[in-house]
């Protein structure tokens, strides 16, 4: 049992300044790649060495990040922020803990505009960086499925929503996939007689009819010449449709982006993937890139807002009532099959990413080499990129010189 001392205590009940919210939260998120890693060094620093939470108090809200969609990392984080001051600091924190991978994906998009970029990725690179990344969300799903999918049912689960997705090609599949799996969790749960009971405010009803709002404009199956008009309302909804990590939303992201309305070419989609890993932060990182080819800064600006505001707001609107979510065995049996579904979007992205990467010996050297050094070795993302572009200039040099 963790046992506080007066001087932890004394530190908790102290009110966190915004500014060193703010600094604290910034400066870790630019040094953490991945949700993971940012959660990590979260609790470091205000449970281990500054003891504003208990151990038990975080991992609560680490669970709670887990049952709500959106980036898991940056939802740790606008908790941790409304757990020390408030509405404020849940806005400060979720703020800084974006900001840090929204510059740095937005320069990505402005760099890869010019020309020298456009000389240098030529298609031999990039079908070397997909293989890499096929192998990384290859390898998570490997990860995922042994840690979420166990019994029989969420066996099943994954493996139709697996075959769905290869048939889906529509925003209102994926919600209505989600929904299924999640409803027959609840209904199949051996707890019968147990009821979710909570209490809302008016302003909760309204952010909920808000969210589904948008949940609904993303799922309804709108003529193509309303996809640039929407496209920032359906991204907010397509958000209230992301679980398990980044590399679900692949095809989620696709189906609003890869459109001939938008712009966004498959060449354009993968390298944003695949820069992805790069950059610090959690792997939907990528949606400024996507904002940037749209429209700009402004459109980097909005699209980021309309990803992370409503799952934000969701997941402070999901912290008041944790403790009934938690021991309601109805939910949480609904919430383990649909967080099993969610393996059949990271194995279908590693599907119909192989599909374009011809079939050829030195693609396949390259996914030899990555696995191993992502199951094996545990080589950081970055250097395995490093690695794969150096080999590749080099052998694209010496190609040219004979």
């Amino acid at each position: 049992m963790q046992t506080i001392t007066s001087e932890e205590a004394a530190r908790r009940v102290q009110r966190e300044p915004l500014w060193t919210l703010f600094r604290v939260v910034c400066g870790l998120s630019a040094l953490s790649w991945g949700g993971l890693a940012l959660m990590a060094q979260l609790e470091h620093h205000y449970v281990e060495r500054e003891g504003r939470l208990s151990r038990m108090a975080f991992s609560d809200l680490i669970a709670l990040a887990w049952m709500v969609p959106g980036p898991v990392g940056c939802n740790v984080a606008v908790q941790l922020g409304h757990a020390l001051r408030g509405r404020a600091g849940a806005w400060v924190a979720g703020v800084a803990s974006v900001l840090p991978f929204f510059t740095l994906m937005t320069l990505f998009a402005i760099f890869y505009r010019t020309p020298i970029v456009h000389n240098i990725a030529s298609q031999t690179l990039l079908h070397h960086f997909s293989v890499v990344l096929a192998t990384l969300i290859a390898v998570t799903w490997y990860k995922q499925t042994r840690a979420l999918v166990h019994g029989k049912l969420e066996w099943t689960a994954a493996l139709l929503g697996s075959v769905a997705l290869l048939y889906a090609h529509s925003a209102a599949a994926y919600v209505m996939m989600l929904g299924a799996a999640f409803g027959t969790g609840w209904v199949a749960s051996p707890e019968r007689d147990s009821r979710l009971a909570l209490s809302f405010q008016r302003g909760d009803y309204r952010l909920l009819a808000a969210l589904g709002a948008l949940l609904v404009l993303f799922a309804l199956p709108l003529p193509h010449r309303y996809d640039l008009a929407l496209l920032w309302p359906r991204l907010a909804g397509a958000g209230m449709t992301l679980f398990g990590g980044g590399f679900s939303a692949l095809p989620v992201l696709k189906t609003l982006f890869v459109t001939p309305a938008i712009g966004v070419s498959d060449n354009d989609f993968t390298l944003a993937f695949t820069l992805s890993p790069l950059s610090p932060g959690p792997l939907l990182n990528v949606v400024p890139f996507f904002g940037y080819l749209v429209d700009g800064w402004l459109g980097a600006l909005i699209a980021t807002l309309a990803l992370f505001v409503p799952s934000g707001c969701l997941v402070v609107l999901a912290q008041r009532h944790l403790h009934q979510l938690k021991a309601n065995p109805r939910f949480e049996h609904g919430m383990r099959i649909l967080r099993a579904v969610t393996t059949a979007f990271l194995a279908v992205a590693v599907l119909r990413i192989a599909v374009r990467v011809p079939l050829e010996p030195i693609y396949l050297l390259t996914a030899t080499f990555s696995a191993m050094c992502f199951a094996k070795l545990k080589v950081p993302v970055y250097a395995v990129y490093g690695t794969v572009a150096v080999v590749c200039g080099l052998w694209l040099a010496y190609g040219a010189a004979t």
